[in-house]
C-alpha cells in the first residue's frame, strides 16, 4: 500500500465510478478503488505532473459533459456511498438493473460492509444506470455510422 505523504503534494484527484486516482508532485499516479492506495502508474517523461493531471482532468470532464445521463448516474452512486463501498453497489446495479430489490439486499442488506439506502434510492440508481447504458449503446452507434 502507497503512503501518500512519501509522494509529496497532491496535484490533483480524479473520481471514476469506483476508482480515484491521484497524481502526486514526484510524477506517481495512485490508485484507490476501495481498498486504500496503490502505485498505478508514473507520468511520463518530459511531462510534468502537473500538465499530466490537466490533460487527464480535461479528458474527463469531456466525457462527463457529452454523457449526461452517466453524470447524474455517478453523482446519484457518490451521494449514496463513500469510495469503499462504491464498488459494491455499482458492481450489484451493473450485474441486476431490473431488479432493485436485488441490488438492495446484496448491497445494503448484506452480510456486512452495507449500504444506507432504501429500496427506492436503489431503484432510481438502476433507472439512471439503465438510463447511461443507452446513452452509451445510441453513442456507439452514431459513432459507427459515421
Amino acid at each position: 500500500m502507497a503512503k501518500l505523504r512519501a509522494h509529496g503534494t497532491e496535484i490533483g484527484t480524479l473520481y471514476g465510478l469506483t476508482v480515484a486516482k491521484r497524481y502526486m508532485a514526484d510524477g506517481h499516479v495512485l490508485k484507490n478503488i476501495g481498498f486504500g492506495w496503490k502505485l498505478h502508474a508514473k507520468v511520463k517523461p518530459g511531462s510534468s505532473p502537473q500538465e499530466a493531471f490537466s490533460v487527464a482532468k480535461e479528458k474527463h470532464e469531456a466525457k462527463l459533459a457529452a454523457r449526461p445521463c452517466l453524470r447524474a448516474y455517478q453523482k446519484a452512486l457518490f451521494d449514496m456511498a463513500g469510495l469503499s463501498k462504491r464498488w459494491k453497489l455499482h458492481a450489484a446495479v451493473s450485474t441486476m438493473p431490473d431488479d432493485c430489490d436485488g441490488v438492495w439486499s446484496e448491497a445494503c442488506d448484506g452480510y456486512g460492509d452495507n449500504i444506507s439506502a432504501d429500496v427506492d434510492e436503489v431503484g432510481e440508481l438502476c433507472r439512471l444506470y439503465k438510463n447511461a447504458i443507452a446513452e452509451s449503446d445510441t453513442m456507439k452507434q452514431e459513432t459507427a455510422a459515421a
